[in-house]
Parts: structure tokens; C-alpha cells; sequence
């Protein structure tokens, strides 16, 4: 019984619907032109992608932390993985600040030869600041990186499990896609380079003044044992040996100290005079030969199905609402005659 009820329900609904066939067709047909039309005219974006892996130079952490436990320092540190905060520089506004004024070559469109002409990401995206504007710098500045940001032109991508990181930069046109591409490595590695000095610099100077005293606290150490031994020359009292023992012990720490210091002094010289790239290429970017998207076959799929549903659905409705204005008009009339 109630499958029954479903098919003469199910009947009934189509045949509403053919019975504005046509204006289903037409809104089918009018969905997907507009698909076809938007795949056509949309703005072209181009993609550039390079693949690499973060590789740390500075091999530190353990060594210097057991040290500086073993000296009487606690030292905090954390994980020396650049990727772990990688994508929080490359979208910060201070790091894409560095290409905002900056001039790109782009092919002239305009011309027949093949010329390259400069331009700015102001003049390319033809965003408008009123010239008489406090601070016109810095509002270009953040609305060209506010619009980077938002509509995704640099994109970062890690696989978990590889660790290889995909820097994606897409743009509206080829040339200037692949060239922010290589310009935001080459910033990145240089950015993360210059961290990576900053580190070795203070961990050199927190190991130089750490040396420095213990060198003193060495110095001191031995005045102090040679004095005693110069004031005891008796050696049958063992509280004397005893005392001596203890006075022996404080300096062989301290020159143990002093002398694992002074190898971590110099390896952390070493370290901060090293000029190595710390990002290692994978893969190479290349200039798009084609555009990535919008896709027109995704894009007319999408329109031609979402037309026929939407055409179904609009004649559905429409046919409700005329058989309800239809059932209303009935009802005034029949309201009429009876008032008659």
C-alpha cells in the first residue's frame, strides 16, 4: 500500500513538472550557458610549485642542554624544526611585506614583441588608493596583502609523512607566478638562515660568558687548594683529607667544566660562521604552460547538473503556485456568486 502511495505521489510530481517542460529546459539550458560563459571569461590563473624538505644545520640541542644542566643552568628548548613554524612566516605580514612594492616582469600584452615590462603588484591587480590618504603606503601594503591571503595566491602544503613541503604561488599570469615563487624561497631561506645565525649567535655568547666564569670559578678553586695546602702540610688529621678531598673535587669539575665549554665554544664558532641553505629542492618550479584553473569541463559539469536540477525544482514551483493562484481565483469567484 505504500509503495502505491509513493508511485502516485512520484506521478504526480512529474507530471507537474512536464507540464512546464519547457521553462525546465530553458532555465537547464540558460545554467549551464552561464557555466560555459563564467569558464570562458574568469580571470586564468597560472601555478608554479616547488617541493623541498627543511634540513637543520644546527645538530645543538642535547649537547648544550645536558651541558648547561651539568654547569647548574636550566635551559629550556624547544624542537630547532624550522617546518613546525614555517607557514606562520611565509603568511605573516611582515615577510610578505618584502614583495609588495617590489617590480615583476610580466609580458606586454599590448605589444606584438615579445617585451617584458615592470610592474607592481599595485598596477597589476589596478587596486585604487586615493593618493591624498594618510598613510596610502601602508594601506596598499595591507590590502595587497590582505588580497594575497584571502583568495589563496600562495598556498603551503606538507605531507606528514615525508616531511616534503609544497610552496604553491598562483597567479594571473605565468611568468609572474614562477618568479614569486622562486622570490619567496629565496626569502624564506634567507629569512630562516638569519634565524638560524640569531641562534647560533646568542648560543655562542650564552657559552662564551658561561666559560668566562668558569675559567674564574676554576682560578678560584685552585687559589683556594693551594692555600690550604700551604697553611696543612699535616697529613695525619683526616678531617684535613677530608676537607682537601672536597677542595681536589671542586676543581677537577671546574676543569672538566672549562674544558667541555671551551669544545663548545669553538663548535658554536664553527656553527655561526656557516653560510649553507637550510631548505633542500626536491623539485624545481616551472612555468606553467597552461592555466590551472577555473576548469571548464568541472565547470560546465557542474552547470549543466546543477541547470537540471534547478530547472526541475523551478518548474515544480511554478506549477504549484499556479495551481494555488488558480484554486484562489476559483474561490473569489465562487465568493462572488454566493454574495450575488
Amino acid at each position: 500500500m505504500g509503495n502505491n502511495v509513493k508511485d502516485i505521489d512520484l506521478s504526480r510530481l512529474i507530471a507537474r513538472i512536464l507540464r512546464h517542460k519547457i521553462l525546465a529546459v530553458l532555465i537547464a539550458v540558460l545554467s549551464f550557458a552561464g557555466a560555459y560563459v563564467y569558464a570562458k571569461l574568469a580571470d586564468k590563473f597560472y601555478q608554479t610549485n616547488i617541493r623541498f624538505v627543511y634540513q637543520s644545520s644546527a645538530k645543538q640541542g642535547g649537547g648544550i642542554s645536558a651541558l648547561a644542566a651539568l654547569a647548574g643552568i636550566s635551559m629550556s628548548g624547544g624542537s630547532d624544526d624550522g617546518s613546525a613554524y614555517m607557514e606562520d612566516i611565509i603568511k605573516s605580514s611582515d615577510f610578505l611585506s618584502q614583495f609588495t612594492d617590489r617590480q615583476w616582469l610580466i609580458a606586454d600584452t599590448s605589444k606584438t614583441s615579445d617585451t617584458l615590462t615592470p610592474i607592481t603588484l599595485e598596477e597589476f591587480w589596478q587596486i585604487k588608493i586615493d593618493s591624498a590618504a594618510d598613510n596610502r603606503e601602508k594601506i596598499l601594503q595591507a590590502s595587497i596583502i590582505y588580497k594575497m591571503l584571502k583568495y589563496k595566491y600562495i598556498k603551503y602544503e606538507q605531507d606528514k609523512k615525508t616531511g616534503i613541503i609544497s610552496l604553491i604561488t598562483q597567479f594571473e599570469d605565468p611568468k609572474l607566478s614562477y618568479d614569486f615563487n622562486v622570490a619567496v624561497f629565496e626569502e624564506l631561506n634567507n629569512t630562516l638562515l638569519h634565524k638560524m645565525r640569531f641562534k647560533a649567535s646568542e648560543n655562542r655568547k650564552f657559552i662564551e660568558e658561561r666559560l668566562a666564569e668558569i675559567k674564574s670559578d676554576l682560578r678560584r678553586s685552585e687559589e683556594i687548594l693551594l692555600r690550604f695546602k700551604q697553611q696543612n702540610r699535616s697529613w695525619n688529621d683526616p678531617s684535613i683529607q677530608l676537607q682537601e678531598s672536597r677542595l681536589l673535587r671542586d676543581v677537577t669539575i671546574n676543569q672538566e667544566l672549562a674544558l667541555q665549554l671551551q669544545k663548545q665554544y669553538e663548535l658554536a664558532k664553527i656553527e655561526e660562521a656557516k653560510d649553507m641553505p637550510l631548505l633542500d629542492v626536491i623539485e624545481s618550479p616551472r612555468r606553467a604552460l597552461g592555466y590551472s584553473k577555473p576548469r571548464p569541463k568541472i565547470i560546465w559539469a557542474l552547470g549543466a547538473v546543477g541547470g537540471i536540477f534547478l530547472g526541475l525544482a523551478f518548474a515544480l514551483l511554478f506549477d504549484f503556485w499556479c495551481t494555488e493562484r488558480k484554486a484562489l481565483m476559483e474561490a473569489v469567484a465562487k465568493a462572488k456568486e454566493d454574495l450575488g
